[in-house]
């Protein structure tokens, strides 16, 4: 078949419109993609003292929007130093780049609820399953914080047996809920696009009963409300998940580095070393 020269312009300005708008459009619009075949960035330290088959604690950040996070590495680290026969590793979440410049492959999004997708989600999941293979681990231990907590709730639902205990702190769980009040904060229409997401309060009934969370909020967030963990535990409870909701009087949204956080997290671990 022979296409006029014509024709042949018309359809390649079609082409060049539909791209041009597709690229006015971002980061409107979102493609889905359900590709894992990679894995992320993430700093190891050890515990002074390990058997060959140690827990493995990964540490979620939250979703950083001005700057580049590195304090999960901070928090990794002291948990190595705490306790014994520890891997601890400080992950960083797909798209993100630290300071030193390491980058995570993927896609981190506008921090308004974005990038708690199906994709990011499976991608923490793949890197976690990798890192506990690597190092042998007997425990996989989750802790995150603000958009790191949405996530390893994300986890717990939608990777039931990835994790032996977890640790949410500051978690905006409810994320219908947390960005409404984000948008009613800024006054921002970023936060009223719809986004595909998924919510730890929804995934609920996927949580495996038995396993042991705790869920730690300062009673001062301004942001990641105490009613979002306050309402995330009690379902939990409801589900028969060993949950303990932890919650912390005059304490904001940074609350991850704090020795109460710290506390629970060793209390999980020891439980875990315990078995």
């Amino acid at each position: 078949m022979v296409i006029s020269k014509q024709k042949l312009l018309h359809w390649t300005s079609g082409v060049l419109v539909a791209l041009l708008l597709a690229g006015l459009a971002w980061p409107w619009l979102n493609w889905p993609s359900t590709s894992t075949d990679y894995l992320l960035y993430s700093q190891t330290y050890f515990s002074a003292q390990r058997t060959n088959r140690p827990v493995l604690v990964v540490v979620l950040h939250g979703d950083a929007p001005f700057n580049q996070p590195s304090y999960q590495y901070m928090l990794a680290q002291r948990v190595a130093q705490a306790v014994p026969d520890v891997v601890a590793v400080g992950l960083l979440r797909p798209g993100y780049t630290d300071p030193a410049g390491h980058h995570s492959p993927g896609r981190r999004g506008t921090a308004t609820g974005d990038n708690y997708r199906p994709r990011e989600v499976d991608a923490i999941a793949a890197t976690v399953q990798a890192l506990r293979r690597g190092y042998h681990a007997r425990r996989v231990v989750l802790a995150g914080h603000s958009g790191g907590a949405t996530l390893t709730g994300d986890l717990l639902g939608r990777y039931p047996a990835l994790a032996d205990a977890a640790l949410l702190a500051a978690c905006p769980c409810d994320v219908p809920a947390f960005r409404q009040h984000m948008a009613r904060q800024h006054f921002s229409p970023m936060w009223w696009r719809p986004v595909p997401f998924l919510s730890p309060q929804e995934w609920v009934d996927q949580v495996r009963p038995g396993l042991p969370v705790r869920v730690v909020t300062g009673l001062a967030d301004p942001i990641a409300l105490p009613t979002y963990s306050q309402r995330y535990a009690a379902a939990l409870r409801q589900r028969h998940v060993a949950v303990e909701l932890v919650e912390l009087p005059s304490q904001g949204h940074e609350i991850f580095l704090t020795p109460a956080v710290m506390v629970q997290l060793k209390g999980l671990i020891s439980g875990l070393t315990t078995q």
